[in-house]
């Protein structure tokens, strides 16, 4: 790989981490990351819910719901956790519900059938809580290259909005 195709191939690895973290109210937590907090916009959080208010998990996963309890807790998130991982659950779910309701404050993503109710126009439910306002704050859990919810994503992605004070434990 000669250097300019290193370089198109970094400025577009950035770019897409930039602007997936701007969509998921992130942006100060990779700045961060890079050493450049200073460059984080100062914004006004219009965001959905308090600091302190649940966070679901929606998506089909192998972890027991009471590990995740776990983390929570070790976190300093007690009673925050709201836990959907059934596929039948989640196919009927009414994500509708999700909009403008303060008692979410993030909600995390795994696989999820295709055919919810609820993703209206959208190519998935996933896709149009991210493109639609209203809804809290949505955070998809990836490992491999692909949505999956795992012991490890869970605390990273909670560790990361911690720091960030999106979340407060």
């Amino acid at each position: 790989m000669n250097d300019a195709s290193l370089l198109g191939e970094a400025i577009k690895y950035f770019t897409e981490e930039l602007t997936q973290a701007f969509k998921n109210n992130n942006l100060k937590t990779v700045l961060t990351k890079y050493h450049y907090p200073d460059l984080a916009p100062t914004m006004v959080d219009d965001s959905i819910g308090s600091p302190d208010g649940k966070i679901l998990i929606i998506g089909e996963t192998n972890c027991k719901v009471k590990d995740l309890q776990g983390i929570f807790n070790a976190m300093g998130l007690r009673g925050r956790l709201e836990c959907h991982t059934d596929y039948e659950d989640i196919h009927r779910y009414q994500f509708n519900n999700l909009m403008y309701n303060n008692k979410y404050r993030l909600i995390i993503v795994g696989p999820m059938p295709h055919s919810t109710y609820g993703k209206d126009e959208f190519s998935s439910v996933i896709n149009r809580m991210e493109n639609t306002e209203g809804f809290p704050c949505v955070r998809r859990a990836t490992a491999n290259g692909g949505l999956k919810i795992t012991k490890t994503n869970i605390k990273q992605i909670l560790r990361e909005e911690l720091e960030s004070g999106f979340l407060a434990a």
